[in-house]
Formats: C-alpha cells, sequence, structure tokens
C-alpha cells in the first residue's frame, strides 16, 4: 500500500487558507446562530423545562455514541504527513459504521432502564432509539467531511451545514408549534441529520472504494484514541448534569440548566470554527515551530479581545433580556446563563490551546486534564448541588474552568521555547475583568438594597 505524498504547501499558504476558511464558516456561523436565537424565542414560548429536561436526559445517553463510534480514528488521518490513500479511508469508514452499529443496539437494549431510573415514562423508549438511530447520521458523513476538511474546502462545508441548519429551526419550530413537546427537538436533530448527511456526501469526492486493512487501524488507533479521550471524557464529565442533576432535582432543574447553556454558549460555536480550521493547519505547521508559536498567539490574541468585550455587556443585559424576550418562565435560569458565559468564554480558549496540543503530538496531556477536571466536577459537584441546590452549578464551573485553562496554556507553553509567556497573556485578562465585573455587580446590587 503506497501513500501518496501529500501537496507542497508553504506555511504561508496555510496560513493564507485557514484564514480564508475561518472566515467563511464564521459567516456560516453567524447566520447559523442568528437562526439559532429565532428558534430559541419560538421554543421558549412554545416549550416548558420539562420538555428540555426529558430531551437532555434522553439525548445525552446517545450523543456518547458520537464520541464512541469515531475513537478519533479521522482526526488521525488528518494528521499524518501524507494524503490518506483508498485503502485507509475504506478501512476507517467501516470501522466507523461497525462501532456505530454496537452502540446503538446497546443503548436500546438500555433504553428501558433509563427511562425508569428516571422517571421519564415508557413513551420516552422511542425518543432512546430514535436518537440511537440518528447516530448513522453522524458516522456516514465522517470520512466524506474529512475529505473535504483536509483540503480546507470550508465553503462547501459551509453552505452545507447552513442548509441543515435551516432544515433543523424550521422542522422544531413546527413541530413544537402543533404540541410534539420534547419530540420536536428530537426531530429536528434527525431531520438536521438526514439533510447534512446528503449534501456532505453530494460535495464530497470521496467514495467508499478500497480494501479492508487491519494494520491501518492498528497503526491509527494510539493517536486516534488519545485524541478522542478527552472529549469523550467531556462528554461523560457534562453526564452530571442530566444524571447528577436529574436524579437530586429532577428533569426541570435539568430543563434550567441545558436552556441556560444552550443560549450561554451559542458564541461558542465561533470558537468551534476556530478550532475547526486550527487543527488542520496546525498539523501542517509541525516543521515550523516559530510560525506555529506566532500563529496560536495571534489566534489567542484576537480571541481575547472579542471575549473580554463581550462578557460583561452579556452579563449585565441577561437580567434584563431573558424575562423580556423568552419569557418569565426561564427567570429562574438568569444566574445560570451569566455563570455559563463567563465558563463558556474561558472554555473557548481552552479549545483552542487543547487544538494546538492534539497537532503537536500532545493528546495524552490534554487527557490527564480533562480527567483531572472531570473527577473534581463530578465529586465537588455532586456534594455542592446537594448542599446549595441548583445555583452552585454556575460558580462551580468558572472556577473549574479557569483552573483548566491556566493548566493548559502552561503544557502548551512547554511545547515549544516560541511560547513562553502564554500563561499570563492568556489567564491574567480574564481574571482582571472578572474581578472588575464582580465588583461593578456588587455596587449595582448595594446601590439597589441601599
Amino acid at each position: 500500500m503506497n501513500a501518496s505524498a501529500a501537496t507542497e504547501v508553504s506555511t504561508g499558504e496555510v496560513k493564507a487558507r485557514a484564514l480564508k476558511g475561518m472566515f467563511v464558516l464564521a459567516a456560516r456561523t453567524v447566520a447559523s446562530q442568528g437562526l439559532r436565537v429565532v428558534s430559541a424565542l419560538f421554543l421558549s414560548r412554545l416549550l416548558f423545562p420539562s420538555d428540555y429536561g426529558l430531551f437532555g436526559i434522553v439525548s445525552y445517553a446517545a450523543s456518547l455514541g458520537v464520541f464512541l463510534g469515531d475513537l478519533g480514528l479521522s482526526a488521525a488521518l488528518v494528521r499524518q504527513s501524507h494524503e490518506p490513500t483508498r485503502d485507509e479511508t475504506f478501512t476507517i469508514f467501516w470501522c466507523h459504521q461497525a462501532l456505530t452499529a454496537v452502540i446503538v443496539a446497546t443503548v436500546c437494549a438500555l433504553a428501558p432502564r433509563l427511562t425508569e431510573g428516571y422517571a421519564l415514562g415508557q413513551g420516552a423508549v422511542p425518543m432512546v432509539c430514535a436518537l440511537a438511530l440518528g447516530l448513522f447520521l453522524s458516522s456516514l458523513r465522517v470520512i466524506p467531511l474529512m475529505a473535504l476538511e483536509r483540503q480546507l474546502a470550508f465553503p462547501v462545508i459551509a453552505r452545507a451545514e447552513l442548509i441543515e441548519n435551516v432544515a433543523q429551526v424550521i422542522t422544531t419550530i413546527a413541530l413544537a408549534a402543533l404540541g410534539f413537546g420534547a419530540w420536536a427537538l428530537a426531530l429536528g436533530g434527525l431531520v438536521r441529520g438526514v439533510v447534512g448527511l446528503v449534501l456532505v456526501w453530494w460535495a464530497s469526492p470521496w467514495r467508499p472504494r478500497g480494501a479492508f486493512r487491519l494494520e491501518v487501524l492498528k497503526r491509527l488507533l494510539g493517536f486516534g484514541l488519545a485524541v478522542q479521550l478527552p472529549p469523550l471524557v467531556a462528554a461523560l464529565v457534562a453526564g452530571w448534569v442530566p444524571l447528577v442533576v436529574g436524579h437530586i432535582l429532577g428533569k426541570d432543574a435539568v430543563g434550567l440548566v441545558n436552556w441556560a447553556w444552550a443560549l450561554a454558549s451559542t458564541p461558542m460555536m465561533l470558537s468551534v470554527v476556530l478550532n475547526r480550521v486550527a487543527f488542520p493547519a496546525y498539523c501542517r505547521m509541525q516543521d515550523d515551530p516559530a510560525g506555529f508559536a506566532e500563529y496560536l498567539r495571534t489566534s489567542l490574541r484576537r480571541l481575547s479581545a472579542v471575549l473580554l468585550l463581550a462578557i460583561p455587556f452579556v452579563v449585565l443585559v441577561l437580567p434584563v433580556a431573558v424575562p423580556l424576550f423568552f419569557g418569565e418562565r426561564w427567570v429562574p435560569a438568569v444566574a445560570l446563563v451569566q455563570w455559563f458565559s463567563l465558563e463558556c468564554a474561558l472554555t473557548t480558549l481552552t479549545g483552542l490551546l487543547a487544538t494546538a496540543q492534539n497537532a503537536g503530538g500532545r493528546p495524552w496531556e490534554r487527557l490527564a486534564v480533562v480527567v483531572g477536571v472531570g473527577v473534581a466536577k463530578w465529586g465537588i459537584g455532586t456534594w455542592a448541588i446537594q448542599t446549595f441546590g441548583l445555583l452552585a452549578i454556575g460558580p462551580l464551573g468558572v472556577g473549574l474552568a479557569l483552573v483548566e485553562l491556566w493548566v493548559t496554556a502552561w503544557l502548551v507553553t512547554r511545547m515549544n521555547p516560541a511560547m513562553r509567556g502564554l500563561v499570563s497573556q492568556v489567564v491574567e485578562p480574564f481574571v482582571t475583568v472578572g474581578l472588575l465585573l464582580a465588583g461593578a455587580c456588587a455596587a449595582a446590587l448595594g446601590l439597589v438594597h441601599g
């Protein structure tokens, strides 16, 4: 099996193509987030916290399958220096489908026990199975999408993803208006998956041709597991909301938390775009440490500037905006949205640093950080919810996110001498703004109650 050589591309050209891709995907993301806001405005009036809670608990079980069904094999293909061969992509594609089939069967078999444990009712069992089957809509598009990303063909990807978002929003709002409740959220996601799958396969040059080779799987599995385990662990960590909060406080509380996180994390989609473009670009800059460091610093500086300008505005406006635009039923979630907004800002920068770690061949370091944060969140978080209730979630998340950002920045500086001083560049501005914002909020409360 002979691997075809990767096309020679200079560092400058990689930066230019990555920058173009970032702007294209950013424009798509802005449009998609506009649709998301419109959807939230309608759905907040049509659905209740219990609907979001039911969907959150049910969808969590299925969402883990997205991570288990990939094992990081597609990321390993993107990172290698040569263009993936037909046999490599063919092997990984069918591995994805086999793993997904096992996961779907397992989730469907355990669905009755899940719904009984959280008193969701037998009507939730079909929803679990439907969302589990929807995992094939993700697994079938991984390799065709990887082929497009490897070529930095982000304009094509952006168009496909914008269309699938439109389809999801229209479907979800229509079904919610017809009284489908939590099923509106589930079916909207499935429609998005179908539309996206069709568009990606139509646009991608890749087709499943070649031979299955076990040696390909063995060679890529080591790095793939190292890359995939951190997001898998992060997903397990996120499970403490539907599992712990749902068990202690009920599905209405899960609905408030999920709704608050969805609203607060809306700007994070821009960071997803940046990370998506950055990974293949960073991978191609492995032989240029100085260029790698400068590109990373520039990305962090620009992203930090945007976040630091947005945080105070968002936190101070939310108490008025939430009841005005979304209705009084969501007022209990205002404090959660404020805390989650701060946490999302920190998580956004951590995500970019984690992308640099993976591209630099340090995925196991990333895994260690994620495991540490996860253990702390499950341990301290469970105690905090039992002791202080729902509002303990926000401060806990911000504190752990700040620690994670500091540790990740410190680890990245060890990769490259040109990255010295990165910790202070990343962490200090957020600590300063956070203290000023806390002081402003305290002063405002003093004036109101004084």
